[in-house]
């Protein structure tokens, strides 16, 4: 990785920070169109990477400078005059060690080109490989990547190499956290208040939130309250589990685990390919999906050649379970562009209604949560589904605001 920028003095750039504040200040953001307003935030997140790249630059100074007895250290240069708090600065260090690792890495940083949180991925990921297996990982090649590729896919990419180099489909990965899961309570005497926190590999974390949003599901049909709704909120959810603890909701369904898996991983074992993922789109080792195989109803999805689900069950206004499995098989969150609320959020919405002839058919639904449910209805956004199942998407004027990538559960290919 070569990144080549014109120089600038230290007293320049020093200079041009301190004056930023105050001019950014006097920037009008009110009354801007969409478009400028998005030219903005572009600037402003690069602005910001070349800004992390910085602090990574003076956290490597520091830790060198360190090592010769001339400072305190990276996370103490960093949290100096208790500018953040201590836990970011340790972080802030942790990242100019590690990109202090990897040839140009803190170069693309400071020109913007790669973020702090590509470079944490990178770490992260990395940080459990033995020396033989770091060797079988080109770093600097991932390092390369990071400038093409959007945060959390970068992260999919880097945790599929980190899989390949473990030869595991990420067993080890899943029996570490299966061991660090962990549940703690406390009652805090000063709000009169008890409280839990907790820590779950990815299956016993869908289960436990399955369980609790099912029952919260269930107790909101139960109307309540002055207008005689119940409200979706955190309060409810804690209703909720309080239920299915103390025997409340004894008769309804257990806790399960959603997944997909390819076929040939199911019959044949995993393969470069494997799609093995939770309904939500958490990654499962073969070997986890193999036992939960072994007390599940199994829904065959047969897709085409294009990676699109055939039509599956009868057509119903409602969509059937058949048609839902097809959906999930490729979605872990609502359709829309950018929008990260998970599947079990949404409903599935006729692009052409029913009322005008249209069918309840997978060429004609597509999974919305209720804010982007509304905007369709209500606020007269309109929506297309093109061949692939990319979305297009157009605002209330006809302006086009977003086409979204074909849905896919298949990982980032390494090159």
């Amino acid at each position: 990785m070569s990144v080549v920028a014109p120089e600038v003095s230290r007293t320049e750039f020093v200079s041009l920070l301190t004056r930023l504040p105050k001019q950014a200040t006097s920037v009008v953001v009110a009354d801007c169109g969409d478009a400028e307003l998005r030219s903005l935030v572009s600037a402003l997140r690069s602005a910001q990477r070349c800004l992390e790249g910085m602090l990574t630059k003076v956290g490597m100074e520091a830790a060198r400078l360190a090592e010769q007895g001339n400072s305190g250290g990276a996370a103490s240069v960093l949290g100096a005059e208790g500018s953040v708090k201590a836990s970011t600065a340790r972080r802030d260090a942790e990242r100019a060690n590690f990109a202090a690792t990897v040839p140009g890495l803190v170069e693309a940083m400071s020109v913007g080109s790669v973020s702090g949180e590509h470079t944490d991925a990178l770490a992260r990921r990395t940080s459990s490989l033995t020396d033989e297996q770091r060797a079988a990982v080109d770093i600097d090649r991932l390092a390369e990547r990071a400038a093409h590729l959007p945060a959390d896919t970068f992260d999919a990419l880097v945790k599929r190499a980190v899989e390949a180099a473990k030869a595991d489909h990420g067993l080890s990965d899943t029996v570490a956290k299966q061991a660090a899961s962990e549940f703690r309570h406390w009652f805090d005497h000063r709000q009169g208040m008890g409280k839990f926190s907790g820590s779950f590999d990815t299956e016993r974390y869908e289960a436990f939130v399955g369980a609790v949003e099912a029952h919260a599901t269930h107790l909101a049909t139960t109307p309540s309250g002055e207008d005689g709704t119940t409200r979706r909120d955190a309060n409810l959810s804690a209703r909720a589990l309080f239920a299915l603890t103390a025997g409340g909701a004894r008769g309804r369904a257990g806790a399960a685990v959603g997944f997909v898996v390819d076929a040939q991983t199911l019959t044949s074992g995993p393969h470069d390919q494997t799609v093995a993922q939770t309904t939500l789109g958490h990654d499962l080792p073969p070997e986890s999906v193999a036992r939960l195989c072994c007390d599940a109803v199994l829904r065959r999805v047969t897709l085409d050649e294009r990676g699109v689900p055939l039509s599956v069950g009868r057509r119903h206004r409602t969509a059937t379970d058949a048609q839902w499995a097809a959906i999930k098989a490729l979605h872990n969150t609502c359709a829309w562009h950018q929008c990260e609320r998970p599947i079990t959020w949404c409903q599935l919405h006729h692009i052409l209604e029913w009322q005008a002839g249209g069918q309840t058919d997978l060429t004609n639904l597509v999974p919305l949560c209720s804010a982007h449910h509304h905007h369709v209805h209500e606020g007269r956004w309109r929506i297309r589904l093109l061949a692939n199942r990319s979305l297009e998407i157009h605002r209330p004027d006809g302006e086009l605001h977003a086409v979204t990538p074909q849905p896919t559960r298949n990982r980032p290919q390494l090159e």
